[in-house]
């Protein structure tokens, strides 16, 4: 009977934390390549010194691979802006990249692992501006 009313409990707290979690606005995230490596990073809201609308790509790895991150605004298929961190040395960030975009605009962001092969395995989120 205590187990089965502990295990109420966490379910009851698990789904306040989760609703809780949903009705926040996401001003920013992370998302990372697929099977780590990297990652991109959204900022929707302005923070201390960092312009809203603005995203960097990150390689944590010396494997090999570059981390490119591509924003298509609108979702329209077309890619607006990139990042890349070909060419530096893991742990690696680019700088911060600016779009200005007007709020609300929908966004999403590729990221992808990319070697002298070409880019692999494309992972995606959507957000907005």
């Amino acid at each position: 009977m205590r187990l089965r009313k502990t295990k109420a409990v966490a379910v009851m707290l698990a789904s306040l934390g989760l609703t809780f979690a949903m009705s926040s606005p996401a001003s920013a995230w992370t998302y990372g390549a697929y099977e780590g490596g990297g990652y991109g990073e959204w900022q929707q809201d302005p923070s201390g010194d960092l312009l809203g609308d603005s995203f960097q790509a990150c390689d944590i790895r010396s494997d090999g691979y570059a981390i490119y991150v591509r924003i298509d605004i609108g979702r329209d298929g077309d890619f607006d802006s990139s990042a890349t961190t070909k060419g530096n040395y893991a742990p690696y960030c680019t700088p911060w990249k600016y779009l200005d975009l007007p709020e609300g605009t929908p966004i999403r962001m590729y990221i992808y692992k990319s070697d002298s092969s070409g880019h692999h395995n494309p992972v995606w989120r959507d957000g907005v501006a």
